[in-house]
């Protein structure tokens, strides 16, 4: 069986998460970003587009990408919580549990993780798109790890630590220490976009960049390494907000509504049927479609007491404004935290190695990414449920 024949072979595994990865800049040839590395990945492995998690923030996330499980069972719904707050066993606990040497560069939610190389992402020291360099080196484990890579990287001790610090540590892990499983993790390309836009030509610029850091780390991966490529969420741009509450107002219906999780939710049947009654004309109003209560429950199940909810247009953004025109201009800034289930509003998971056949998935849950990559190490996420994908893409 494939699964079996992966964990006899023993293969090592990399895992690469561009934060913010949008699958339309890879996708969408009239963006015109130059990424070959990512591209070649793309055409030699199995490919999919990715609906996400909710909340869809950046470490609630990556929690998901190595449990398997959403934020809701795994307990990390916000950004900053260490490793010890996660409640289900990620991929490197029950790697560990087979004997297997683990590496965690940067990736979110790993301070204090059971890996065996740690460089941590620490939310709290973040400076725009960079954290400060010393407070993660003080963090790391084991202790002196980043002097260690420093003595065979001189330029990799720096004041801040960017995405060249998470390539220079990558490398230094598949040349000298040679765990068995390698997580990184870039961060720019989210900054950026919240910055100056999704899919802004700085963005692009970044990823091409990022591009080029995978290219470097790809140059060191020892033969026979699988390699992924993972995300968190997709991102839009906030060019229009959408105020509920307002338009409730001028429609003369009182009535409870609120903003979770990107969508426009009530326990109040009137202002349901209200808001119902604008989705005719839901390009007025800012409104896309009604979203089924038990798309919400399954995603969502802390808004379960809602009776219908509704999503918005894209890049519309709704908010708990009352005051100001019912759809206003917007920031035209990057933003996340929308519902995963937009139009559009996907990331990309790529796999490739031996073994692996070059199919295209077409369009998968983020929860079947990590029974996927346990697969693949021959390991079992217990808490995970969703079917992973390893048999539709092994040879």
């Amino acid at each position: 069986m494939p699964v079996l024949l992966a964990a006899q072979n023993n293969p090592k595994l990399l895992i690469l998460s561009i934060d913010g990865l949008d699958a339309r800049l890879l996708n969408d040839p009239a963006l015109q970003v130059k990424a070959p590395n990512l591209r070649k990945l793309l055409h030699d492995g199995a490919s999919a587009t990715v609906i996400g998690v909710t909340p869809s923030e950046t470490w609630p996330a990556h929690a998901s990408l190595v449990t398997g499980v959403s934020p809701w069972q795994h307990g990390i719904l916000v950004n900053d919580v260490p490793a010890a707050g996660m409640r289900t066993a990620p991929l490197w606990d029950v790697a560990a549990q087979k004997g297997l040497r683990t590496a965690a560069i940067y990736w979110p939610g790993s301070l204090g993780a059971k890996v065996t190389f740690n460089l941590p992402q620490l939310q709290e020291a973040q400076k725009g798109s960079s954290a400060p360099f010393d407070a993660i080196s003080q963090k790391s484990t084991p202790p002196g790890l980043a002097g260690q890579i420093e003595k065979k990287v001189p330029s990799f001790a720096k004041e801040l630590w960017t995405d060249s610090s998470s390539a220079q540590a990558a490398i230094y892990m598949l040349t000298v220490e040679k765990p068995d499983i390698v997580f990184v993790h870039f961060s720019e390309l989210d900054v950026d976009e919240h910055e100056t836009g999704a899919r802004s030509i700085y963005a692009r610029e970044i990823l091409e960049n990022n591009d080029d850091l995978v290219g470097q780390v790809l140059a060191k991966t020892p033969a026979g390494t699988l390699v992924a490529v993972v995300s968190d969420h997709g991102f839009e741009n906030s060019a229009r907000i959408v105020r509920p509450r307002v338009i409730l107002k001028q429609a003369g219906v009182a009535g409870r509504v609120e903003v979770a999780d990107g969508l426009i939710g009530t326990t109040d049947a009137n202002v349901a049927a209200a808001l119902r009654k604008l989705l005719p004309e839901g390009k007025k109003w800012g409104l896309a479609r009604e979203v089924p209560i038990s798309e919400v429950r399954a995603k969502a199940p802390a808004r379960s007491k809602w009776v219908a909810a509704f999503d918005t247009l894209p890049d519309h953004v709704a908010t708990e404004e009352d005051r100001g025109p019912a759809v206003g201009a917007g920031t035209h800034l990057g933003v996340h935290s929308m519902w995963p289930n937009r139009p559009g509003f996907r990331t990309l998971f790529i796999l490739t190695g031996p073994g692996v056949k070059p199919v295209k998935l077409g369009e998968i849950d983020m929860l079947q990414i990590a029974p996927t990559l346990a697969d693949v190490v021959g390991v079992k996420l217990p808490a995970a449920k969703a079917a992973s994908l390893w048999r539709q893409i092994s040879k």
